[in-house]
């Protein structure tokens, strides 16, 4: 979904750290920002600070699943 938002708003550029294996549809499981055959690509930029994001986001949801109360 966010994908398509981003491809109808037409953003020139996207920037992101992490890529998400699972589900990702830049680089990841499909490269859809930029499939020659939509009127519309976008230039990608990934891995800005990959390895501090990738610990901070799986120390996040490890307390998600151990704090309940979250």
């Amino acid at each position: 979904m966010c994908a398509g938002a981003i491809i109808h708003a037409r953003v020139k550029r996207v920037v992101f750290a992490a890529h998400d294996q699972r589900a990702g549809a830049v680089g990841s499981l499909a490269n859809i920002l930029q499939t020659p055959m939509l009127n519309h690509t976008c230039e990608v930029t990934a891995g800005i600070r990959e390895q501090e994001s990738v610990a901070l986001l799986q120390s996040y949801f490890q307390q998600r699943r151990t704090d309940s109360s979250l």
